[in-house]
C-alpha cells in the first residue's frame, strides 16, 4: 500500500471534502502559516526529527509480510485527520490513535499471513479475477478523476465526451498536484500503477479471506435446541421493546431498524402491509419555486408591515405591482410542477381496471431504486397513529384486504394505496415463519463461530507480531510538536 493511503486521502479530499486534510498537521508548520493541501497526511516543512524519518524502514513484521513506516504513517495520519477533526491532539488520544493503526494494519494483513500458515491459496482463476477487478476500480477512479479535472462545470455527461484538449488539460493539473506532492517528476501513471498494485494486494487479501472464511466456518444448520433459545429470548426482548414504543415494530417491519434479529415474531398492535403506486410531481424546478415562494411571502410581510404603520404608500404601490407579477409566476412553476400528474394517476387506475396487477403497475410507474424496483411497501398502523406515513394509512384503513383506493392526491403527488394484508396483533404464527427462522438462526450462529475464529487468529497474529516501534515512534512527538 506503500503511499496510496497519502495519495488516496488527497484526491479523496479534493473531490469530496477538501478542507479535511488540512485539519490536523504535525506541528512542524509554522503556527500562522496554512496548511498545504495535503498537511495531516504528509508533513509539510520539516523538522530535523522528522527529516530523520526513514519511511522505507520496516515498522513492524508479520512472518515474511513486512509493513513500513511509510504505511504505518499515512494509516495513523488519517486515523488523526479523520478521528481528531475539529478538535486538539494530547499525547494520550495519538498513543491511542497509534494502537488503532497498529491493529488495523495487522488485522488488514491477518488473512494473507494465516493463508500462508495453513497452506490456502488463490487459484490461477482467482488471481486473475482479482487483477481484472482491480484493474476495473483503477480505471473507474482514472476516468472519474480526468472528469472531475477536466470538465469541473459538468458541462458534459461523462469522461468518454470530454475533448482532446479537456483531457490534456485535466492530466496537467493531476501532474501538476502529483508533482507538489511527491517530488518533480512523479505523475498520474506513476499513482494508477501504485493504485493499481494496491488494489491487487486488497482484492487478493479479501480473497482470501473468503477462502478462510469459507474452509473454517461451518454450514450445517443450528440445531433445534439453538433456534428454541433464539426464538424465547427474541420474542421476551421483543414485547418489552414494541410494546414500549409500537413505532420500533414499524423500524423492525420495513427494514430501518439496525438491529441484529430482524425477524419480526410480535406485532403490538394491528397494523398492516400496504403498497402504493406513488405519481410524482416534477421536481426539476424546485429550487426556482422555492426561491419564488420566499420572495411572494416577503413582499407579502414587507406590504402589512407598511399597511400596519401607514408608511410609505409609493412603496406599497410598487410591491403590489411586483407581487402580482410574482405571483403569476409562482402559479406557472405549480401548474408546470404538478401538469400531467392527475393524468398519469388515471392511467395507471384504468390500467388496474382493464387487468393489470397492482405490482406490474407499480413496476411500471413509479420510480425505480437500485434494490427494490418500482416496488413501494410498508407496514403501517391503521388506527390513527401511525407515524411515517398518515397519508397512506388513512387511505388504507377504508380499504378491505386485497382491495385499493382510486387515485388520490398527496401534497403535489397522487398516488393509489392498495391494502394487501391485515397483521393481526399479539405473537406471529411460528409455523407461518418457521424457515425463516431456521435460516436466520443458522446463518447468525455461523458468522459467529467465523468470527470467534477470525478474532481468535487476530489476537495470535497480534502476539506474533514484531513491533519496530523505533522506526515510527517519533510521529507521536511530529505531531506534538
Amino acid at each position: 500500500m506503500k503511499q496510496i493511503k497519502r495519495i488516496l486521502a488527497f484526491f479523496t479530499a479534493i473531490l469530496l471534502l477538501l478542507p479535511l486534510t488540512g485539519c490536523l498537521v504535525p506541528k512542524d508548520n509554522a503556527a500562522n502559516e496554512p496548511a498545504p493541501s495535503d498537511a495531516g497526511v504528509t508533513g509539510a516543512p520539516e523538522s530535523s526529527e522528522a527529516a530523520a524519518f526513514d519511511r522505507n524502514a520496516i515498522a513492524i513484521e508479520l512472518g515474511d509480510i513486512q509493513i513500513t513506516a511509510e504505511e504505518l504513517e499515512n494509516t495513523f495520519s488519517q486515523y488523526v485527520s479523520y478521528f481528531a477533526y475539529g478538535y486538539g491532539v494530547d499525547e494520550e488520544s495519538l498513543n491511542q490513535f497509534m494502537r488503532m493503526t497498529e491493529e488495523w494494519l495487522i488485522e488488514f494483513y491477518m488473512p494473507e499471513w494465516k493463508a500462508k500458515q495453513l497452506g490456502v491459496s488463490l487459484s490461477a482463476e482467482q488471481e486473475a479475477q482479482c487483477s481484472a477487478e482491480a484493474q476495473a476500480e483503477v480505471d473507474e477512479e482514472r476516468d472519474a478523476l480526468l472528469y472531475y479535472y477536466g470538465d469541473p462545470d459538468g458541462s458534459v455527461e461523462d469522461v468518454s465526451q470530454l475533448s482532446e484538449e479537456q483531457r490534456t488539460a485535466a492530466l496537467n493539473e493531476i501532474n501538476e498536484e502529483l508533482a507538489a506532492m511527491f517530488g518533480e517528476g512523479y505523475t498520474f501513471d506513476d499513482y494508477l500503477a501504485m493504485r493499481l498494485k494496491d488494489a491487487v494486494s486488497t482484492k487478493r487479501i479479501d480473497a482470501l479471506s473468503t477462502l478462510l472464511e469459507e474452509q473454517f466456518s461451518s454450514d450445517a444448520p443450528a440445531d433445534q435446541t439453538a433456534i428454541d433459545e433464539w426464538y424465547e429470548t427474541t420474542l421476551a426482548k421483543q414485547k418489552e421493546s414494541f410494546t414500549e414504543d409500537p413505532a420500533t415494530y414499524l423500524d423492525y417491519q420495513n427494514g430501518v431498524a439496525l438491529v441484529d434479529d430482524p425477524i419480526c415474531l410480535y406485532a403490538p398492535k394491528e397494523a398492516a402491509r400496504i403498497e402504493v403506486i406513488l405519481i410524482l410531481s416534477d421536481d426539476s424546478d424546485l429550487d426556482t419555486l422555492d426561491e419564488t415562494r420566499s420572495a411572494v411571502a416577503e413582499l407579502e410581510a414587507e406590504y402589512g408591515a407598511l399597511a400596519l404603520r401607514g408608511e410609505n404608500e409609493d412603496r406599497q404601490a410598487e410591491i403590489v405591482t411586483e407581487y402580482a407579477a410574482l405571483r403569476e409566476t409562482l402559479e406557472t412553476l405549480e401548474k408546470q410542477r404538478t401538469a400531467g400528474v392527475k393524468e398519469t394517476a388515471d392511467k395507471a387506475y384504468a390500467d388496474l381496471l382493464g387487468g393489470m396487477t397492482f405490482a406490474d403497475a407499480m413496476e411500471l410507474y413509479n420510480a425505480h431504486d437500485d434494490e427494490g424496483g418500482g416496488r413501494f411497501e410498508q407496514v403501517v398502523f391503521l388506527d390513527g397513529n401511525e407515524p411515517e406515513y398518515p397519508a397512506y394509512a388513512e387511505i388504507a384503513s377504508k380499504l378491505t384486504v386485497g382491495a385499493y383506493s382510486e387515485p388520490t392526491p398527496v401534497g403535489d403527488d397522487y398516488c393509489i394505496v392498495r391494502l394487501a394484508e391485515i397483521l393481526p396483533e399479539g405473537v406471529i404464527d411460528r409455523a407461518s415463519i418457521e424457515n425463516e427462522i431456521d435460516a436466520f438462526v443458522s446463518e447468525k450462529l455461523r458468522t459467529e463461530t467465523w468470527q470467534a475464529q477470525h478474532d481468535a487468529w487476530l489476537e495470535e497474529a497480534k502476539n506474533a507480531a514484531v513491533y519496530h516501534r523505533e522506526a515510527y515512534d517519533m510521529l507521536i512527538r511530529m505531531y506534538l510538536g
